[in-house]
């Protein structure tokens, strides 16, 4: 599907009264589905800080869990591939509460991320970073405790032009008038926002332009340019935030490392005592006598020690 413009029909798939109705579904899905023929236009100017492309990832249309059962917005998000978020997302994962996730379980909270939202009378070009993405969050901290790094991420961020806006929202002002002090407290601002009270409205750090519903009716297939443009500005912020094995200031690998390592032991330690599920010795009790980086078991079982792999076995 090629993208042919915006019409009026869109925008008014998201009028008020339509949010909580799902009446209004279909309606969305082919909003939805123009949006990401839209995205589609655009992905191939961005990549990630490894080669690969960003992944593209529409909103759902209908009213669930992580929308509060409202459609208030169709959102298309421009984020790390599927296997660079797990990487990160089970270390993120630890850090929320239960309540957290069952309020918002979605990953892309977890992520800074680029996105296209289409509500009733706007279409909003932004990037985004919310307090839970805690990796890139702090990253970005560690990164402008350096001056000149702050100095690097004002000027992409004055670059942008008057048009852009940027805050913690619903905070935003012109990005054309952000110094060196305002950037240093919108960033450790981020860091100590409460956390979201549930079905409340998280505050997250923002830098985007809005085009209007008329302007966007205007330009017809010509969004697409308006789009590129601005979205392709938006990602050296982006690939300045990014946490990224090139651009470690936490020193993440040793901990993507450890949790690479606690997988592969399944939490098992020494003078554990296991039962042997698979092989030659299923069946049999033991007990752990060491256990390598790998995975990899030495079990005592009577008098014997066995080598097996921590997959294995279950803990007693």
């Amino acid at each position: 599907m090629s993208f042919a413009g915006f019409t009026a029909a869109d925008f008014d798939a998201y009028q008020p009264k339509k949010w909580k109705s799902n009446a209004f579904n279909r309606e969305r899905l082919e909003v939805k589905q123009k949006l990401v023929a839209f995205g589609r236009a655009l992905e191939g100017a961005m990549t990630a800080a490894d080669g690969s492309p960003l992944a593209v990832e529409p909103s759902v249309e209908h009213p669930a869990l992580w929308n509060h059962k409202q459609v208030e917005a169709q959102h298309l998000f421009f984020s790390r591939n599927e296997g660079a978020r797990k990487e990160l997302d089970a270390i993120i994962d630890r850090q929320k509460s239960l309540a957290s996730l069952i309020d918002d379980p979605t990953p892309q909270r977890n992520h800074v991320l680029l996105a296209i939202t289409l509500a009733h009378e706007t279409l909003e070009l932004s990037l985004k970073l919310h307090p839970d993405a805690k990796v890139d969050l702090q990253n970005l901290e560690r990164k402008c405790e350096d001056h000149f790094e702050r100095e690097k991420l004002l000027g992409l961020l004055r670059e942008l032009g008057p048009a852009f806006r940027a805050g913690i929202q619903p905070e935003l002002g012109p990005v054309t008038e952000l110094d060196d002090e305002r950037l240093r407290s919108l960033i450790s601002g981020l860091a100590t926002l409460p956390p979201t009270p549930p079905l409340g409205v998280a505050r997250l750090f923002f830098v985007g332009r809005t085009v209007s519903r008329d302007e966007a009716l205007a330009a017809g297939p010509g969004i697409v340019e308006q789009a590129a443009h601005a979205l392709t500005a938006l990602f050296s912020a982006y690939r300045f935030i990014a946490w990224s094995r090139d651009n470690d200031f936490l020193s993440m690998r040793e901990a993507l490392q450890k949790e690479k390592q606690a997988r592969r032991q399944k939490g098992l330690a020494k003078n554990d005592p296991v039962r042997i599920v698979r092989g030659m010795f299923a069946g049999k009790q033991g007990v752990v006598q060491e256990v390598d980086a790998k995975g990899g078991l030495k079990v005592r079982v009577g008098k014997m020690a066995v080598k097996v792999d921590a997959e294995d076995v279950l803990k007693n």
